[in-house]
């Protein structure tokens, strides 16, 4: 039998094909993610990431990217600080 998405798994063979694909899958989307969001490395000093820490928090734009993106545009004099 060849196992087919949303099919129950019933043997060894059935696991082995069900693990395959969802090894493709994972993968496709990993491709997706990368063709469609912007990636950069960043990895900042020691006072660098003190300052972001001070600033993140459970409140709407505390996440990191928020807190970041906030410090590169007042830094650039696009926000007011």
């Amino acid at each position: 039998m060849t196992w087919q998405p949303g099919q129950p798994i019933v043997s060894a063979s059935d696991d082995a094909e069900w693990r395959a694909w969802r090894k493709a899958q994972k993968r496709e989307q990993q491709r997706y993610r990368r063709s469609v969001y912007r990636r950069i490395d960043y990895y900042p000093s020691d006072e660098a990431q003190a300052l972001i820490d001070a600033r993140t928090g459970n409140h709407a734009g505390g996440d990191y990217s928020s807190v970041i993106d906030r410090l590169i545009l007042t830094a650039a004099g696009e926000l007011p600080e």
